[in-house]
């Protein structure tokens, strides 16, 4: 599944929506089977503030908390246990009762459980295909495919009894009384779902007693293992009931027809979704390490679903036409949006009874495209060929026909099939906004829709479930104290003589009459108008950003030169544009884009950053016109000149050198790193493929702070293997020590301490980050200097969960801003895992929708940070983003992680389109993405 997170809405070119991600959802201890890689988004699920963003968590401490014992080996050994121990829980800051979206469960001391190994064989159109392969079909959609599959089957056999089951869409089925048999297998029957017929066999069953008690006792000599095995299995039979009833089931997310759904146009529909995942959490306010508990973590889900329809009125929207019967000639750029739009949808043809996916949309329509048909034996137009073979005259031939494999179609004759989400590169800005705006549901509501689908999970007492097994949850959400820790100070001006300190109030500060703390000197600069903005209204805006951008102490010439070029109609103009800037020694270049979205912004990108050595910065012709016309646009002018300032080598502002966590560890020799993966989505892959353009890869994105100051990042990208989250140890390394080797370069010394805020990383991928980045790291310093070893911290940001928190004191009339949990928040007690040091953080003050807390993980710790410290630290790194005068939900360094490798992308991307070859090997394009000296030595991403 795919998922995306409003991130902050600063006005700018780099505003967007983030898609994102890749990695998986969280689940403790060990994520169910069903979980498989995410695409770039999942369910959605927009509930953050306008500076919605991606949150981390932090904690703190009690000083009477006894201390956590971590997990053992089958010897009761700690010697395999690779992450850090708790080391105490936090106490900075104010008490506050909060709700949490977690259940408790009750389990029988023992349950007993029968496990069925499924073998299953895929027949394709009366063709065997191999079991892991069905074209074109994501290993996610086949395991929805054979969920949904087996589910109608198991209905369909009235000899087979199975009241309480739960399959896995692979080999696993678990069920509450074992299935009836004689011999060593049950042939259940044949299912066809589409194209495909599946045909399952139900292996004898083996008897499992779960050990309750055991699993929850700390003390117990359990190895890890053998709990994620024993968590898994009452994953699997707490789903039971939801997973039968729903429609769709993806990723732990339940959609059931009966929950709400919205129209968006008639194209798409959001539909209400539920998410379930069963968790070992410590369970207690005291924290008593000798028994943990089972909670339900329950959240609410909306994510965009097809409507089903006709082809053809999928069309007349996406086109704004009323009919097509008119329509006789379509433009290749037609031709082109029928192919972004269609090519992956899954169709039903009305004269067969197979689905299929769209492969392609091809040129020629059905009067035009002939094939010989040896049944009539004679070439013949497909328009032909349906009256003659099905009776079916056409009302629109003169539509493009659509493929799959060697055969086309008519799109009349195609309908779409229900239950199919909508990935993010097919909903346009329109359909887009209106789902971030449906999704985003204020605290209050979000809390009251989740209460009234705990009923739909049928493990309330008294429903069948219950009764038959003893697993049952209350009814109401677990509650815990919070902890809200103070904010911190802003520190800007020229120098130490001029310097002021900004108050901060709801994680704001005012920067108005005050200079930014490092500013730029822009003397050569140009303008490139892109669009038809009238030239007054442009000259009227340029004039008022350089006096803005002066008040902030940014010195920008008072003149500049301005080019007017239609470039975006054909690309290859645009070199001897840049080279004519060069010639004219222009280091800054303000860019007015047209309103529409599309390649060419990435291209630009490519050749100014890549090419030419150019700072760019990219603004929409709705921007300059808002700027313009509105009566008090200081607000936009302001974020517009941080931009500038940051892109161009300055610095906004540090946290001032109040606290005693910031005096330790925002200083010259701490360097602080982020670290994220940007995968390609299952759209845009062709898995047979072997051409970079085709399978497209994976980008790293690396920054640490080697620049002027603390909050100074610097930038790597590189390209690596297709949706791989590990990082290349090679390549990996290079990377480090060249971000060592720019630090000792500016600072004179090499780091004492390094502070790695990683992205991306599932749980179960966690090991990895340990015993294989851990260890790059570990060689890179050896290799840089003799005898070198600075202490090294590493900790995972996860965004991918579903805790979410609420104050005890809302209601309906309450101020969305008022509703969500303040700045600060921070939980480390009771929700937080037994096994990990963990904590979750609210970075930002939300103010729309329900404010994401973000949860960290710490996987190595050289410094031996207490958690108030780490807690605290990680909380002060959300105030030193640059582009915005508000603290973000996510750390800086991995939240310009996330924009380098975003950025990564786009010039991959756009180097293929310069290059035209689709056989191009990915070194070849590697080299043409380094980014150029002049624009590196600024945050030229911001």
């Amino acid at each position: 599944m795919e998922e995306f997170t409003v991130i902050d809405v600063v006005e700018g070119d780099d505003t967007k929506i983030d898609d994102s991600k890749n990695g998986q959802k969280a689940a403790l201890p060990l994520p169910p089977p069903t979980e498989i890689p995410m695409d770039e988004f999942t369910v959605i699920d927009v509930v953050e503030g306008d500076d919605t963003k991606i949150e981390d968590n932090n904690k703190n401490r009690q000083e009477s908390a006894p201390e956590l014992k971590p997990p053992t080996d089958e010897d009761g050994n700690l010697d395999k246990w690779l992450f850090p121990i708790r080391p105490n829980v936090g106490n900075k800051g104010s008490k506050l009762k909060v709700f949490v979206n977690f259940i408790k469960m009750h389990f029988p001391e023992k349950l007993t459980l029968y496990e069925h190994e499924v073998k299953y064989s895929i027949l394709l159109r009366g063709k065997e295909s191999g079991k892991d392969k069905i074209p074109l079909y994501s290993s996610l959609e086949k395991r929805s495919l054979m969920i949904e599959a087996f589910n109608n089957v198991v209905k369909s056999a009235k000899s087979l009894k199975m009241p309480h089951y739960y399959y896995d869409g692979g080999n696993v089925l678990i069920s509450t009384t074992p299935v009836a048999s004689d011999s060593e297998e049950v042939l259940i029957a044949n299912n066809v779902v589409g194209v495909v017929s599946v045909s399952f066999k139900i292996g004898l069953p083996r008897k499992l007693v779960v050990d309750i008690k055991s699993l929850l006792n700390s003390s117990n000599t359990i190895s890890f293992e053998s709990r994620c095995n024993e968590m898994r299995r009452l994953e699997f039979i707490t789903s039971s009931v939801i997973a039968n009833e729903a429609q769709c089931v993806m990723n732990g997310n339940f959609f059931k027809s009966s929950f709400e759904l919205f129209k968006i146009g008639e194209r798409f529909e959001l539909r209400t979704g539920v998410f379930k995942s069963l968790r070992i959490i410590i369970g207690s306010e005291n924290v008593n390490p000798d028994r943990w508990h089972l909670a339900l973590n329950i959240d609410v889900k909306r994510a965009p679903f097809y409507t089903p329809q006709n082809v053809v009125n999928y069309l007349l929207e996406e086109f704004g036409l009323s009919t097509l019967e008119t329509k006789k000639r379509w433009a290749p750029s037609e031709i082109s949006t029928m192919q972004r739009k269609l090519i992956g949808l899954k169709v039903k043809a009305s004269n067969t009874k197979f689905v299929w996916k769209i492969e392609d949309v091809i040129g020629k329509n059905a009067l035009e495209e002939k094939f010989f048909c040896e049944e009539f034996d004679e070439e013949i137009s497909v328009d032909k060929y349906f009256r003659q073979k099905y009776c079916i005259k056409l009302r629109y031939p003169y539509l493009p026909l659509v493929k799959n494999k060697r055969c086309t179609f008519p799109m009349e004759i195609l309908d779409v099939v229900p239950n199919q989400k909508v990935p993010n590169k097919k909903l346009d800005e329109n359909a887009l906004s209106s789902v971030i705006r449906l999704s985003s549901i204020t605290p209050f509501k979000r809390k009251c829709e989740t209460l009234e689908k705990v009923s739909d999970l049928g493990l309330l007492k008294g429903q069948r479930l219950a009764r038959d097994t003893g697993i049952h949850h209350t009814e109401e959400l677990m509650t815990v104290t919070a902890r809200v820790l103070d904010s911190f100070n802003i520190l800007h001006g020229r120098d130490s003589k001029n310097q002021y300190v900004s108050h901060v109030t709801r994680s704001q500060w005012d920067m108005r009459n005050k200079e930014l703390f490092n500013t730029a000197r822009i003397d050569n600069w140009a303008v490139i108008n892109f669009s038809d903005v009238a030239t007054g209204d442009l000259k009227r805006f340029l004039k008022n950003l350089i006096c803005k951008a002066s008040e902030c102490g940014i010195k920008i010439s008072s003149s500049w030169s301005v080019f007017e070029d239609k470039a975006e109609k054909n690309p290859h103009s645009l070199e001897s544009l840049f080279q004519n800037l060069v010639d004219h020694k222009v280091t800054y270049a303000l860019c007015i884009l047209p309103n529409t979205k599309d390649w060419f912004r990435g291209f630009l990108k490519y050749l100014s950053e890549t090419k030419y050595g150019v700072i760019t910065q990219c603004i929409l012709k709705k921007t300059v016109i808002k700027a313009t016309r509105d009566r008090n646009p200081d607000t936009l002018y302001f974020n517009l000149a941080l931009k500038v300032n940051s892109k161009n080598g300055g610095v906004n502002n540090e946290v001032s050198q109040e606290s005693d966590v910031i005096r330790t560890w925002m200083r010259p020799g701490v360097m602080f790193m982020g670290i994220d993966v940007n995968h390609p989505g299952n759209a845009g892959i062709k898995s047979d493929s072997k051409n970079a353009a085709d399978l497209e890869p994976s980008v790293i994105g690396v920054v640490a702070n080697c620049g002027k100051s603390v909050s100074d990042y610097r930038m790597q990208c590189r390209l690596q293997s297709s949706r791989q989250e590990q990082l290349d140890s090679v390549v990996f390394k290079e990377i480090v020590l060249w971000f060592l080797e720019k630090y000792e370069k500016k600072n004179g010394v090499l780091p004492e301490s390094l502070i790695v805020y990683r992205d991306g990383v599932s749980e179960s991928q966690f090991k990895m980050v340990v015993s294989s980045e851990v260890k790059v790291f570990k060689s890179a310093f050896e290799q840089i200097k003799e005898n070198y070893s600075p202490r090294l911290t590493v900790i995972v940001v996860t965004k991918r969960h579903s805790a979410k928190f609420f104050k005890t004191n809302i209601n309906s009339h309450t101020h969305v801003q008022e509703q969500n949990i303040p700045s600060g928040t921070v939980i480390d007690t009771v929700i937080v895992s037994p096994f990990l040091y963990d904590f979750y953080l609210c970075g930002h003050h939300g103010l729309l929708g329900t404010s994401r807390v973000l949860r960290y993980i710490v996987l190595h710790d050289d410094n031996k940070f207490d958690s108030d410290d780490i807690q605290m630290l990680t909380y002060a790194l959300c105030f030193t983003y640059q582009k915005c005068t508000r603290a973000v939900s996510l750390p800086s360094p991995v939240y310009h992680a996330h924009h380098v490798a975003t950025r990564g992308k786009e010039l991959f991307l756009a180097a293929i389109r310069e290059k035209g070859d689709k056989n191009v090997k990915l070194e070849e394009i590697e080299m043409k993405l380094k980014i150029r000296e002049k624009v590196s030595n600024g945050m030229f991403w911001a």
